[in-house]
């Protein structure tokens, strides 16, 4: 198999498993239904609070219209609440209730210990040339839209 291949099948496999696992960890360890999408929503949210629902949307890369429909489902499971900004009533900041919170501390400390598992038999070179090439990846990703 050729190295362009080998990356190929690893970068599709480990989406779908990453995404699995991340679900079912989730799920297993706060005993609620979320789905990808909510986390990665409550995701952009907790890393700066309170957040414009157009910023959030925009991280999110899906249409403010799409966002209101998943935020009626958050704040209906009691994980967010959205405010009127105070000098531009037309604005809506969104932040995470208590609940909310926790599931955001729960999901940023599995990506933690999914990353300390992943370059823990890495010597600090690998770790810098790994880092190095995702971030090229990376940009491919973004410059794709």
């Amino acid at each position: 198999m050729s190295d362009f291949d080998s990356i190929n099948n690893f970068l599709v496999d480990i989406w779908s498993r990453i995404n699995k696992i991340e679900e079912r960890s989730l799920t297993a360890g706060i005993g609620e239904n979320i789905s990808l999408t909510e986390i990665h929503i409550i995701e952009k949210i907790g890393a700066q609070q309170p957040s414009r629902m157009s910023s959030i949307a925009k991280a999110v890369g899906v249409t403010l219209a799409t966002l209101t429909v998943a935020c009626d489902k958050l704040e209906s499971k009691g994980l967010i609440v959205r405010t009127r900004d105070a000098t531009d009533k037309r604005v809506v900041n969104v932040s995470l209730t208590p609940r909310g919170q926790t599931i955001y501390t729960y999901h940023k400390e599995f990506h933690e210990r999914m990353i300390a598992a992943a370059l823990s038999d890495l010597s600090p070179d690998e770790t810098a040339l790994l880092a190095t090439s995702l971030q090229k990846l990376q940009s491919f990703f973004e410059q794709q839209g």
